[in-house]
């Protein structure tokens, strides 16, 4: 069953996307495997999280069942992963820590299947583009952080499970994005809201209709893009994308 006031954060952080959820009228289940700021989210919205508009799990996304090891980046927590590598990318030492696993199937089967579907969970996206095939309802909006090792297979899990649509959407220009004043249709409560360098900004309805793309021209510009961060990732490409996708 399809919970239109529901939304999935997967990929909390430090709660600006479900600061904007919560905002615009839905509840929200959040995953965020860093401890620490788990803590601080439910300090910052204890009001709701009293209230169960909130549930926030310290948990990490995955394929498989039992604990996993999740790595925490010393300066960067948006680095933090359970991929060993990606957290140490720039050469850091990452702390490694425990948390138990849950799947995108059983986080639906527990809670509900939800209206949109925020990914952002650093390496570990694909893995959740996989599991939506086994689901019987699956969510109209979902979205994922992409990159040159992932795009590929997410490109093509979602097309494998019925999705239609799709749009790109540079998270660089999230902060100073605001909502057209013609768009007619939008997502929850019509409010005015500043987004910040960690907001993955609008969802669904909110985002423009005339940028939905089929499956195929939507991988055109995203390869195109791709050529041009090769050729000068400084100038020509900044940034770095989000896929969403409906049907």
């Amino acid at each position: 069953m399809i919970k239109e006031t529901l939304i999935f954060d997967l990929g909390f952080h430090n709660g600006d996307d479900t600061d904007f959820y919560l905002r615009k009228g839905f509840s929200v289940v959040a995953v965020e495997a860093n401890p620490s700021l788990v803590e601080e989210g439910v300090s910052r919205f204890s009001k709701f999280y009293k209230e169960k508009k909130l549930i926030l799990l310290n948990k990490a996304v995955s394929n498989s069942q039992g604990s996993i090891n999740f790595y925490i980046h010393p300066n960067k927590s948006d680095w933090s992963s359970c991929d060993k590598k990606m957290a140490e990318s720039d050469g850091s030492l990452s702390r490694e820590v425990s948390v138990p696993a849950i799947s995108f199937n059983d986080l639906c089967k527990e809670y509900g299947t939800p209206w949109y579907a925020k990914v952002d969970i650093e390496g570990c996206d694909l893995m959740v583009a996989e599991q939506l095939s086994n689901l019987e309802n699956k969510p109209p909006y979902i979205s994922f952080e992409i990159s040159k090792k992932d795009y590929a297979g997410i490109f093509s899990s979602l097309q494998l499970a019925g999705y239609k649509k799709f749009q790109l959407v540079n998270q660089l220009n999230n902060i100073n994005r605001k909502r057209s004043e013609t768009q007619s249709k939008f997502e929850g409560k019509n409010i005015d809201y500043q987004f910040t360098k960690f907001s993955s900004g609008f969802f669904g309805k909110d985002l423009p209709e005339n940028k939905w793309l089929s499956y195929d021209n939507t991988l055109d510009h995203y390869l195109k893009y791709r050529e041009l961060k090769i050729i000068d990732n400084q100038q020509l490409a900044l940034g770095w994308l989000d896929l969403h996708a409906s049907f």
